[in-house]
């Protein structure tokens, strides 16, 4: 069987997620003698061309290229995944049955052209419409969601409303996000670019994007100012300017997924400041859970899956009492470590066991 990976992302993007980390732990499974994974469309108008086939760690990497600029215009979207797909045609025709994953709701027409020689996934992670501020896409992500062969939720609120357009149950899945960090009980060394930072220390790892909330941390960092927050990963221009000029909120920039416990076992406590109400999964909490640290988060599906390991508040007063308890080390806080086993349980490598198990059932019954 093979597999095609249809990504936002590029393979050799140095924050691995989701789109990275699913297909090389499947990569690793006997089910696929194949698999592919297929680049973010490159342009020319951008002085993009196309890189060469590359292969590692048992996976094809392949690029195509976008014909024309301007996608967010439908007949120019609609041309350019017609043109990706019939690139794609020859590699389908092969004497194998293929399974072909996707995330953006932009390549669902491709999905469309291809589905008469495969079965289709929709891995559905993140309301695209609400996370870019983009109403254009609720119409294209439902039209994903009804269109494929199988959905994959990351959450409930996802897996439920999949339902709900599907009209039935048959086809979606609840497969969260997880982390590929391994637990051995050894202590990182410290990052250097923070061995100078006196404690207390308060440590968000991840891209501070539309769903971190800057304005509740920017009400923390100006009442504690003697916390010390260590801010690993990207970050857009609000949260940028939110928390410019503010002497302990120290931006560490997007590290590789082998430093990342290098800043989390160094900290006195991890954070996931999110917005109220997001669809999305709170993917951070579970690389979290592998560094043994006190965790604490905004109100969300996923830190409430995670207790009694993460605590959850809801407002500001709610955040400072929390975090005060923990760097106090009162009793209060009531934190308990992650145990192995419940960490094992969200790995990746769980995680595609639970999707290669997905697929097999498409095919097979």
């Amino acid at each position: 069987m093979g597999l095609l990976v249809v990504s936002k992302e590029a393979w050799e993007d140095r924050r691995w997620a989701r789109k990275q980390w699913l297909p090389y732990y499947l990569s690793q499974r006997k089910e696929f003698d194949r698999i592919v994974y297929l680049d973010r469309h490159c342009g020319w108008w951008r002085g993009e061309s196309p890189h060469p086939a590359l292969y590692k760690r048992n996976i094809e990497i392949r690029q195509e290229r976008l014909l024309l600029p301007l996608e967010r215009c439908s007949l120019v979207r609609s041309w350019n995944r017609k043109w990706i797909a019939s690139r794609l045609t020859p590699l389908l025709g092969e004497d194998r049955v293929w399974a072909i994953l996707f995330y953006h709701p932009f390549d669902m027409e491709m999905m469309e052209a291809l589905k008469q020689k495969s079965k289709i996934i929709f891995d559905w992670t993140e309301d695209w419409a609400t996370f870019h501020d983009d109403p254009s896409l609720e119409k294209l992500q439902r039209k994903s969601v009804e269109g494929a062969d199988v959905v994959l939720t990351v959450t409930s609120l996802l897996r439920d409303r999949a339902i709900a357009w599907r009209g039935s149950d048959s086809g979606v899945f609840h497969v969260p996000n997880a982390t590929a960090l391994e637990t051995s009980g050894m202590v990182s060394e410290e990052a250097e670019s923070i061995r100078k930072l006196v404690r207390p220390r308060i440590g968000f790892i991840g891209h501070a994007g539309p769903w971190f909330d800057e304005k509740l941390v920017a009400a923390i960092v100006r009442q504690r100012p003697d916390w010390q927050w260590i801010m690993v990963g990207g970050c857009n221009d609000v949260a940028k300017q939110a928390l410019s000029g503010e002497d302990n909120v120290h931006w560490q920039g997007a590290q590789s997924p082998d430093q990342l416990l290098s800043y989390m076992q160094h900290c006195d406590v991890l954070v996931a400041p999110y917005r109220r109400g997001i669809e999305g999964d709170a993917t951070k909490l579970y690389d979290y859970l592998v560094a043994g640290k006190p965790i604490v988060s905004t109100v969300c599906e996923t830190a409430e899956m995670l207790q009694p390991w993460v605590k959850s508040c809801d407002g500001l007063d709610a955040w400072l009492e929390t975090l005060d308890a923990v760097l106090s080390e009162r009793p209060s806080a009531g934190f308990e470590p992650c145990p192995a086993s419940e960490i094992k349980a969200h790995h990746w490598r769980a995680r595609a066991a639970k999707v290669s198990e997905i697929i097999r059932e498409i095919f097979h019954g």
